[in-house]
């Protein structure tokens, strides 16, 4: 996406040149067909595909906004088909929590379609957490860049658990299981950035309330949390960006 957004910023052929081939690697090894739908997986297919039944995949690598721009330099893949399976995995798989919430990592059954929660003993989680997280600002950007209907029905219902967690107490668990309970106590700032990208967009006055009562305070001296944070400083600088940001005349392939 970088490379494909710099190219046309500069007039750099080259970058373009370069995300091409990424983008062959990234076809060739990071995604499956099931059941003639093709999905994209978060690494290569070996680590991914445990058994010719069960493909593992992980919400929050989908990123509709991106493989629109991939279609639109990439004639010889079909990536606006990624956007069709990235919309039916975010809507399926968040319908296996009993809140509707996305989940880390959910398996896809090859032979009848339907997903269904990890095993209990996999060191990937199917809850909501910190990878998860991630899905808001991802489909908020499709859903801002490109306007997408799905975009925005896909925020609006799953979302609804999260704000009625917040009307009802102020502060949002960092971790929701399949059931919906909460299995820890405390908080994430990292949460709080990726739903406010999503939020701004359909609940902008409850997208205020996060930034005053949960991300300014986090904030001190160019650091979130702390600087051991690393993952937290990367999301929460992503959520607070705003989409206008990018040129949106550097979506246009003309």
């Amino acid at each position: 996406t970088a490379l494909i957004l710099a190219s046309r910023r500069w007039n750099r052929p080259e970058y373009l040149d370069l995300a091409l081939t990424k983008l062959e690697d990234l076809w060739n090894l990071s995604t499956k067909e099931v059941r003639g739908k093709r999905y994209l997986l978060p690494g290569p297919v070996a680590a991914f595909v445990p058994s010719p039944s069960t493909v593992y995949l992980n919400p929050s690598y989908l990123a509709p906004f991106s493989f629109r721009l991939f279609a639109q330099v990439d004639p010889n893949h079909d990536w606006l088909s990624l956007v069709d399976s990235s919309y039916q995995v975010l809507k399926e798989s968040s319908q296996v929590s009993a809140v509707g919430l996305p989940s880390d990592w959910i398996a896809l059954d090859t032979e009848t379609g339907q997903f269904q929660p990890l095993p209990p003993d996999s060191p990937l989680k199917s809850s909501y957490s910190f990878d998860a997280y991630r899905v808001w600002w991802r489909v908020a950007w499709d859903a801002a860049w490109f306007n997408t209907p799905e975009a925005f029905s896909y925020l609006g219902t799953a979302t609804q658990h999260l704000q009625s967690l917040w009307r009802s107490s102020s502060k949002l668990p960092a971790r929701i299981d399949i059931h919906g309970k909460p299995t820890v106590t405390y908080e994430a700032t990292s949460q709080y950035a990726m739903l406010y990208s999503a939020l701004r967009l359909i609940e902008p006055a409850m997208a205020r309330e996060l930034i005053e009562q949960k991300l300014i305070p986090q904030y001190h001296e160019g650091i979130w949390d702390d600087q051991s944070a690393y993952y937290t400083q990367n999301l929460a600088w992503l959520g607070l960006l705003p989409t206008t940001a990018i040129d949106l005349n550097l979506l246009n392939p003309s």
